[in-house]
């Protein structure tokens, strides 16, 4: 089953999905966090097939668009990596505040940059959060090398304030200068719970590097799983299927 959701943050309405199972109950919960410039769907609806296939084995999801991102209220030019790691901490309070989720099992996904958002929870809110996926997942130092690359090769058209044009979506002049706020390998350091990592070979976006620098901050408490060739966002069905099946048997592992 699924409902629509919203939770205010700042004054701004983030619309999402809770899906649960059939049956009534208290539920294990796992929240998904969207990528930089997606919304909750996610390429090829994978975000949507995890919370359906999830709520088939007895797991709530709650699925949210940053403000600015899909439904959500908000332009895009407003947007910084403090203010999704502050709608992600409001929705983990709203999650965990819910009278059909047990509170002692609560998981989080990140696709990408919102695998970053992900690690920064967890390490800041360690004792709420039980399991953890980053599937492609930035760090701070991936976000800043592409915000380089782009920019040395002129391919930013810039308005008059400063901001960046990204097909359409205006990103604001802080956010670079945001990003180093944040140490998302450090940060994760203070999560003590057990951790899934999932990148592609193939992945042009975000290099397996960063893969390997989550899983060295985590320790053993984190199992890393390559999946040969696949790309950014695991646009295949072999891929999107592998992914699906690593995190739902670790999320079945871990909040069960």
């Amino acid at each position: 089953m699924q409902k629509q959701i919203e939770l205010v943050v700042k004054g701004k309405t983030l619309r999402g999905m809770y899906h649960y199972p059939d049956q009534e109950g208290i539920y294990p919960t796992v929240i998904l966090f969207h990528g930089f410039t997606g919304d909750k769907l996610e390429p090829h609806r994978i975000f949507l097939k995890l919370s359906h296939r999830l709520t088939t084995e007895g797991l709530a999801t709650i699925r949210f668009d940053f403000s600015g991102s899909g439904e959500s209220d908000g332009d895009f030019a407003e947007m910084t990596f403090s203010t999704e790691v502050l709608e992600a901490q409001e929705i983990l309070k709203f999650v965990s505040y819910l009278p059909s989720t047990d509170s002692d099992r609560i998981g989080v996904v990140g696709l990408s940059m919102g695998g970053a958002i992900a690690s920064i929870l967890a390490g800041t809110s360690p004792a709420a959060v039980k399991a953890l996926v980053l599937w492609s997942a930035a760090g701070i130092d991936t976000m800043k090398a592409i915000y380089h690359s782009k920019e040395e090769q002129e391919v930013f058209p810039r308005n008059e304030q400063g901001q960046i044009d990204l097909g359409g979506l205006w990103l604001n002049e802080h956010f670079y200068t945001d990003l180093s706020k944040w140490n998302t390998y450090e940060t994760v350091k203070n999560y003590h719970g057990s951790a899934l990592i999932l990148q592609g070979t193939g992945d042009e976006t975000v290099p397996p590097e960063t893969a390997e620098q989550y899983q060295k901050a985590l320790e053993e408490r984190a199992e890393l799983i390559y999946i040969p060739e696949a790309d950014h966002t695991y646009n295949s069905h072999v891929w999107e299927e592998q992914v699906l099946t690593e995190t739902i048997n670790f999320l079945k592992k871990v909040l069960f």
